[in-house]
């Protein structure tokens, strides 16, 4: 072998470990640039049949056509049956027969909805997208029969099985666990989610219902979601958390969830709501205790415990650190909170100095067979 073949074939073989070595750089450059978008996408609907329009000749062309000797058989399946609301499952019905040389058609019917999704006059499937805006179920039959403008429809040849279909629900709640704070000091404010929201096609947001803005940024992944708010005056707002569509202002879209109301309060005086406790002292009724870092005696303000659902007070102390009284409890999630305020039946109370976190309970009645 002589000098410049040796040199040829180096060459040849530099030139393949370099394609390799490119080939492998360019993979993981693509894996590099693949990161989680900040916005998720938006449920779009696949291709699917639409409503035909009844074909008002169809029945007479085939008057004289035999029925098939074979029996019709129709069957219904969806490409999911749990989802999230907003986004689309397929439903595909199947004939074991085309329809198209018949005076039959091959329909899906949301027995939910009573509606049909999808009317089909030739061919041995049809298809419908389907969606729903919230947390529901809905259910879907598929028949070969008579163009089916009424439930049931006219001369049924064959009916699927019934197919379910569940868009799943979603809870958030809503927590301040610094709810009072000086005048530009930050008031902490905690949502969690019922489930993690990556897999969901909604974000939680938390809204100041005081001036109608959404505070922080609207969190798309795991459960919870946190925001500071700061103001520049002694004050008191009033925050819900919602689980929605992706939204920096409002008003919100698609909103799947809302929280309890939670409060923060901006002052410097220095007093606090050190907690709030509930404990069931009776059915279907709960003590909730507050307890304050200063007596209210010598001032003009009380210890007041507000339900938070229904805005009724629950208790109102004019003297002392403490404060308790008794509430009746709604069926479900109870929520509570505690103030240092003026004298007040109104949610917030007149003059607020200090709010505390909100307590909850909840209270089911279990009724056995």
């Amino acid at each position: 072998m002589t000098h410049i073949t040796k040199l040829r074939i180096l060459a040849a073989r530099i030139a393949v470990i370099a394609a390799l070595f490119v080939s492998s750089f360019g993979l993981a450059a693509s894996a590099t640039a693949s990161a989680a978008p900040a916005i998720k996408p938006v449920p779009q609907a696949p291709t699917q049949n639409t409503l035909s329009a009844p074909l008002a000749s169809k029945d007479q062309i085939h008057t004289n056509i035999a029925t098939p000797a074979i029996a019709w058989t129709a069957s219904l399946s969806a490409s999911s049956t749990s989802l999230w609301p907003t986004q689309y499952t397929t439903l595909t019905a199947a004939a074991n027969q085309d329809v198209g040389p018949t005076p039959y058609y091959l329909s899906i019917y949301d027995n939910t909805a009573a509606a049909n999704v999808a009317i089909c006059g030739t061919g041995t499937t049809c298809t419908a997208s389907v969606t729903q805006p919230t947390a529901t179920t809905h259910s879907y039959t598929a028949y070969v029969s008579g163009y089916p403008s009424v439930h049931p429809p006219t001369n049924i040849q064959a009916t699927s099985g019934t197919v379910s279909v569940t868009w799943k629900g979603l809870g958030i709640s809503l927590q301040a666990p610094t709810p009072t704070a000086g005048v530009n000091g930050n008031v902490t404010l905690t949502s969690t989610a019922s489930t993690d929201l990556g897999p969901t096609p909604f974000y939680a947001e938390i809204v100041d219902t005081n001036t109608n803005t959404v505070v922080g940024s609207p969190c798309g992944f795991t459960t919870t979601c946190t925001a500071y708010v700061a103001q520049t005056i002694a004050t008191t707002h009033r925050f819900v958390a919602y689980i929605s569509s992706y939204s920096t202002s409002l008003p919100l879209s698609n909103v799947q969830a809302t929280s309890n109301a939670a409060f923060g309060t901006w002052n410097n005086n220095g007093y606090r709501v050190t907690s709030l406790t509930t404990a069931r002292t009776a059915f279907g009724q709960d003590t909730v205790m507050a307890t304050t870092n200063v007596n209210v005696g010598p001032t003009p303000y009380y210890i007041e415990i507000f339900n938070t659902h229904t805005g009724a007070r629950v208790a109102v102390c004019g003297t002392g650190t403490s404060c308790s009284g008794t509430a009746s409890l709604g069926f479900g999630r109870n929520d509570f909170v505690a103030f240092v305020s003026g004298y007040s039946t109104s949610l917030p109370p007149v003059n607020t100095q200090a709010n505390s976190t909100i307590a909850t309970d909840y209270f089911f009645i279990i009724i056995r067979p």
